[in-house]
């Protein structure tokens, strides 16, 4: 007789072309099994093959968990597919993956190995489900970070077209051919820049919550899209805690006996989001009188300035985050407002 089975959790470990199998079955004396299923390619007949593979081994999709490790963008049609045949999927971020194989004490690295963790991290844990993000917002993502791209090719460009002219033995024909280059590359960032506010304006809820981002001082449209569209909404963020962790800016020490560590931001999150906030935060502490409070409370405090400018940033996050949730406006009274607390009753009786 069988063992009753509780749970099965499929392990994927994504390569560029390919993906390695293992099958984890949780039974009902809490003993776990794992069959390995060897390697098929990473496209659609090698994600049919790995169904067939699952039918042969009479897996039911109802108490099926797939787990993969998000790798840029490889997973992502597989993620696509099993989600719309019906299968749960939880794509689980590299920070959380390696925590977990660190507790087990692996020390060889194969994508066989790799994929026998992730079933086995399936069967134990109770993952986060993954849906599809908005077609709108993965559209924004993309062409923030091609915007990223550009401004860092034109920064390149630019010193390429500053040292030409410097140069003694410069040539008129090669400078005219990079002052080509760089107002292509300049023409190329205003267009994404349209196509981002054109594909905002399409979406009239989208739009509304963006312009809450930007009644903050010192948030731009681009600021405020490109946060919005690398967190694909905050949907996947439920708290502030999370955010911080997710962006890069959750604070580490390491001490150690005698040893004292610095205290910092682990920087192991999304840096695309840390990159755009660097300039509106400067801004921040310039035009938003409660972060400039923040910001010269914090210096005289810090051995560098920039310490307290990045947790300026910080704060400009989350406090984006609550706007977009709540679909409010800036309120620049609102620290006062809740320092002062609510009126007392008698007074709030008598006003009325």
């Amino acid at each position: 007789m069988k063992p009753h089975v509780l749970k099965q959790a499929l392990g994927i470990d994504v390569a560029k072309d390919s993906l390695s199998l293992c099958l984890g079955t949780l039974t009902q004396d809490l003993e776990k099994q794992f069959v390995a299923g060897g390697d098929v390619a990473n496209d659609p007949k090698g994600f049919q093959r790995m169904e067939k593979w699952l039918a042969k081994l009479e897996v039911h999709k109802e108490k099926l968990v797939v787990v993969m490790e998000a790798t840029g963008v490889y997973h992502e049609a597989l993620a696509l597919y099993l989600h719309q045949k019906g299968y749960a999927v939880s794509v689980m971020q590299s920070g959380r993956v390696k925590r977990y194989a660190q507790s087990l004490s692996q020390r060889s690295k194969t994508d066989a190995l790799d994929s026998r963790m992730l079933a086995m991290l399936g069967c134990e844990r109770k993952l986060t489900p993954w849906s599809p993000p908005d077609g709108t917002l993965r559209h924004l993502k993309a062409l923030s970070r091609e915007r990223s791209f550009l401004l860092k090719e034109k920064n390149v460009e630019k010193n390429r077209l500053h040292a030409i002219e410097a140069s003694a033995y410069g040539n008129p024909r090669e400078v005219k051919r990079q002052a080509k280059r760089l107002k292509l590359v300049e023409a190329q960032l205003q267009e994404i820049e349209g196509e981002m506010k054109g594909l905002v304006a399409q979406d009239k809820a989208l739009a509304g919550k963006i312009q809450c981002l930007e009644s903050i001082p010192g948030v731009s449209f681009i600021s405020a899209a490109t946060v919005v569209g690398e967190t694909c909404g905050f949907s996947e963020i439920t708290s502030a805690k999370q955010l911080a962790s997710y962006a890069g800016y959750d604070v580490v020490l390491k001490e150690s006996g005698a040893f004292r560590g610095d205290t910092k931001i682990s920087k192991k999150g999304n840096s695309h989001i840390r990159s755009i906030l660097h300039m509106p935060s400067m801004t921040a502490v310039r035009v938003n009188p409660t972060l400039r409070q923040f910001y010269t409370r914090l210096k005289p405090n810090k051995a560098k300035p920039i310490v307290a400018l990045v947790a300026v940033q910080r704060k400009l996050l989350l406090l984006m985050y609550s706007l977009f949730k709540r679909n409010e406006y800036y309120d620049p009274l609102f620290e006062i407002k809740k320092q002062q607390g609510p009126k007392p009753l008698l007074h709030r009786i008598e006003a009325i």
